[in-house]
């Protein structure tokens, strides 16, 4: 467990990816998201899907040395105290610091489980006719995620059990963890989810 949150420690049932796993693999997709930008010098427009992707977002482009702008946007699929998904909303319209059309723009995200929300957040973005589009998730979960909502950079494949830290959430709660985690189930089973 961590040293930083001890509080927060004692609703995880187990870690299943440590804050040394995540650093080493966020420095890793940053490379090869920079191998794969055809010109260093071109800007990469990078939308960040609010709020779970934040923490992720703010290691990975520390290590990206691309010209960068940065955009975000607000979905979920998951609301107040759920951990199942109750389908993709857009809460929160893009704000982008540049109009998207025939820009380079990388998607970033924290989970790609159902799809529903990458599906939605990467439709709105085409539909701008930028010239290319590549998604970034720190997690995925294979068995759930469809096969026609595609992610070019994948941080861990998981397990299907809903996980918080690093920025995921319970009813807003436990973002501050610097691991992935699972939670106790009394921790969400007594709110009706």
């Amino acid at each position: 467990m961590s040293t930083t949150a001890p509080v927060l420690d004692k609703h995880i049932e187990r870690v299943i990816v440590d804050q040394h796993q995540i650093a080493d693999r966020v420095k890793a997709m940053a490379a090869e998201i920079t191998a794969n930008h055809p010109n260093h010098d071109e800007p990469l427009v990078t939308l960040c899907v609010l709020n779970g992707s934040v923490v992720f977002l703010a290691d990975l482009i520390r290590h990206l040395p691309i010209r960068m702008l940065l955009g975000v946007i607000g979905a979920s699929s998951y609301r107040g105290k759920s951990t199942e998904s109750q389908g993709p909303s857009i809460w929160h319209r893009m704000h982008s610091p540049v109009d998207m059309k025939d820009q380079h723009v990388l998607i970033v995200d924290d989970i790609l489980d159902s799809g529903n929300t990458l599906r939605l957040v990467r439709q709105t973005v085409e539909d701008q006719n930028p010239k290319s589009v590549a998604t970034a998730v720190l997690l995925r979960k294979p068995d759930k995620a469809p096969p026609d909502v595609k992610a070019e950079y994948i941080g861990f494949d998981i397990e299907d059990a809903f996980v918080v830290g690093y920025g995921l959430d319970y009813a807003g709660e436990f973002r501050n963890l610097p691991h992935i985690a699972v939670l106790k189930p009394e921790c969400y089973e007594h709110d009706g989810a």
